[in-house]
Order: structure tokens, then C-alpha cells, then sequence
């Protein structure tokens, strides 16, 4: 379990402010979403103990980093974004050595880990000379060493195919169990399938925070596709337009809305994504509202 207790951080040289009166996170994949600015790498950063916060505590299952942060440092796997690798090292040699900086890895695995993330073939080549998407590989391998039971991923697909972002996913979610994994991500989803649970931060404070089916329950906006002609098309809110796809004469829209904009338009399942639109359209709302 990771409790959150009374978390404030300030960002320096900017006036933004982080704050988590409380927050328990559970085991299993929690996708962290938000607006850009929203505080997500910043609260990973927090969990991962790059940052510390100026009030409040972090609890890993009843430890402190005030207390115990070289055991709780052991215990976390972390990806930042844009995240900087030893150019010179080799592939094997880097895991070798961030295994040795977290206190070893077991017997084979790091092999393991590098046939898991297809890095096989180019263990013996320098990071300078391998594709982003390869670096990037490398960077989510080397959090799992020493299988830590917090793991903290900021959009960990940048830089990977279609196939590879699947394949990673998968190794995501067969590794859950018992796990706490945080995942900033704007691709929902990707994530919808093998994700157990949302938390949704905006302007430093976290607006939601349950299961998914709560995400989707009991919005304020319903989901409509249907198709439409080029003209009537041009009448419909483009705020609330999804998506929208053309041929010569015809639009297949998919929108929010109370209500239908044409019979021939029928309700559709509310998806991550479309909850997360919905959700920051009613949230913009609530602050013209309040005048915030």
C-alpha cells in the first residue's frame, strides 16, 4: 500500500503547487492522467524519491523516506521521462552496473529481463549507436531489476512502435500482481484492457481517484456516432466532437452530448478517453463558473 498523508511540494522559480491531503494507492496498475501541467511527473517524481515533499509523508507500506530511504529506494522502479542513459556503456554493462547501484540483481535476470524486452540482440552495442526506441526499451528494462513492488512509469510508450507498445503493456499487466504500478499516460486506451484503477489530477490537486468503472459512471455527457452529410455536419459543436471521419459525401462523427444531434445517431460505450473529455469539459466548466 502507498499513502499519501497531507503532501504539499512547490515547484521552484513557478507558482504551482502540489497538493494531496490523502491518497491511498493499491496494488495494481493505476493510470495517472491529467492536462499537461497538471502535476503527474511531478507527483511520480515525488513517489520515486527524486523530489521530497515540503509537508506531509510518502508511506511504502508503513515506511518513510525520513526514516528508511535507502531500503525504500531498493524497493522502487522508476522511468522518467527523457530519461538519459550512459551513452558509452554498453547495453549489458548498464544493466549490469544500475543492477549493482540497487544492490545486485539475481541469477539470470538480467538475461531475463533483456530477452522480455527484445534487447537480446544488442547487448553488446553502445547506447549512442541504438534507435530511440531501443534506448527506450532499455530505460523500462532497467526498472525492473531486483522486481521492486512500487514501480513509477511516465509515459513509458514515447519512442516504441505499435507492437512493441502492446508487448510492453502485456508485461506490464502479467507483472501486476502485488505490485503498485503508477503510469502517467495519455494513451487510455491502450491501457483500458489491463488497468485497474484512474487518477486524475488537475492544477496540482487530485480530482478523482477509483476504479474503472467509477470513471465511467454517472457522467454528465453521453457518447453518440452516427453519420451525417458535410452541411449538417458544419451545425454541430466542434467542442464536442471526438472524432469525425469523411468520404465524398457522408461524415461518421462520434461526439458528447446529452442527446442525440440526429435520429440516426445511437449511443455508444463510454471508453477511458471519452470519460477523461468529459470529465476536463465539466471541470473547465465548474472554474468559469466560480470565476477560479
Amino acid at each position: 500500500m502507498l499513502e499519501l498523508h497531507q503532501l504539499i511540494w512547490n515547484r521552484k522559480r513557478a507558482d504551482f503547487r502540489l497538493r494531496i491531503p490523502r491518497l491511498a494507492i493499491k496494488p495494481g496498475i493505476t493510470l495517472l492522467v491529467g492536462r499537461n501541467g497538471a502535476g503527474k511527473s511531478s507527483l511520480l517524481q515525488l513517489l520515486a524519491t527524486a523530489q521530497f515533499p515540503n509537508e506531509g509523508d510518502i508511506c511504502y507500506n508503513g515506511l518513510t523516506a525520513d526514516r528508511d530511504l535507502p531500503y525504500i529506494r531498493s524497493q522502487i522502479g522508476f522511468v522518467p521521462t527523457g530519461i538519459e542513459l550512459y551513452e558509452e556503456m554498453k547495453t549489458e554493462k548498464l544493466l549490469y552496473y544500475l543492477a549493482e547501484l540497487k544492490g545486485g540483481a539475481a541469477p539470470g535476470e538480467l538475461d531475463r529481463l533483456m530477452e522480455s524486452f527484445h534487447l537480446m540482440p544488442f547487448r553488446n552495442r553502445r547506447i549512442k549507436t541504438l534507435p530511440q526506441g531501443i534506448r527506450q526499451r532499455i530505460a523500462l528494462a532497467q526498472a525492473w531489476i531486483g522486481s521492486p513492488p512500487y514501480i513509477f512509469l511516465d509515459e513509458p510508450l514515447n519512442a516504441l512502435d505499435s507492437l512493441e507498445r502492446l508487448r510492453f503493456i502485456r508485461f506490464v499487466a502479467a507483472h501486476s500482481r502485488n505490485r503498485t504500478i503508477v503510469v502517467s499516460t495519455h494513451e487510455l486506451n491502450e491501457w483500458e484492457a489491463w488497468s485497474d484503477r484512474v487518477l486524475w489530477l488537475d492544477e496540482g490537486e487530485a480530482q478523482f481517484h477509483g476504479t474503472l468503472e467509477e470513471w465511467i459512471s454517472d457522467l454528465p455527457l453521453g457518447v453518440w456516432e452516427g453519420e451525417i452529410d458535410a452541411v449538417h455536419y458544419h451545425h454541430l459543436d466542434p467542442a464536442h466532437v471526438l472524432h469525425m471521419r469523411t468520404d465524398e459525401q457522408h461524415c461518421n462523427v462520434r461526439l458528447l452530448g446529452n442527446e442525440p444531434p440526429a435520429p440516426q445517431f445511437t449511443r455508444q460505450l463510454t471508453t477511458l478517453e471519452d470519460a477523461y473529455f468529459i470529465r476536463c469539459r465539466s471541470r473547465s466548466a465548474e472554474l468559469l463558473d466560480t470565476g477560479s
